[in-house]
C-alpha cells in the first residue's frame, strides 16, 4: 500500500516544470508527505488556484487509501481461495467465535441516500448499541462497502 500511495506523489522538479500538469491527487499526497516548507507553500498555492482545500485533500487521500486497502484485501482473499481450491482446504461452514471480538463503526447509505454511521458487532455484523463503539475512531475500514445489503 505504501508503494501505491508513494507512486501518486510528484517531485519538486516535475511540479516546477508544469504545475498544471500534475494531478490534484498527486498534489494532495505530496503536500501531506513533504517537509519542505517552501514546496508546501507552492503546492498549497496551486491547490488554492484549483479551489481545493486542505480538508478536501485529506478526504481524497483517505478515500484513495481505503480503495487501495480494499483492493489489497480482495487480492488476498482471491489468492487464498485459489490456494484452497487447488489444495482442497475443505471447510464450508462458518464457525462462530466463542469469544467477544467487540464492535466497530460502519458508514453506509441509508434508504434515503444519506451517509449514516452505525455500530456493528464484529463477529456477527449485527447492529449494536452505540455505546459498544464508544471511544473508537469513526473509521470504516472493516466494512468499506457504502451500501448495506
Amino acid at each position: 500500500m505504501a508503494f501505491a500511495s508513494a507512486s501518486c506523489t510528484t517531485s519538486q522538479q516535475a511540479f516546477n516544470k508544469n504545475p498544471s500538469a500534475v494531478s490534484t491527487s498527486a498534489l494532495c499526497r505530496t503536500l501531506a508527505s513533504t517537509n519542505d516548507v517552501k514546496f508546501q507553500q507552492n503546492l498549497y498555492l496551486e491547490l488554492t488556484r484549483r479551489s481545493v482545500t486542505v480538508e478536501q485533500c485529506a478526504d481524497m487521500i483517505r478515500k484513495q487509501n481505503q480503495a487501495i486497502a480494499a483492493g489489497v484485501a480482495i487480492a488476498a482473499v482471491g489468492a487464498a481461495v485459489a490456494v484452497c481450491s487447488k489444495n482442497n482446504c475443505g471447510g464450508g461452514g462458518y464457525a462462530r467465535p466463542n469469544y467477544y471480538q467487540g464492535a466497530d463503526w460502519d458508514e453506509f447509505y441509508n434508504q434515503y441516500g444519506q451517509l449514516v454511521w452505525v455500530c456493528r458487532d464484529i463477529a456477527t455484523g449485527q447492529f449494536v448499541d452505540y455505546v459498544n463503539c464508544y471511544g473508537k475512531a469513526q473509521t470504516d475500514w472493516r466494512w468499506p462497502a457504502k451500501y448495506a445489503y
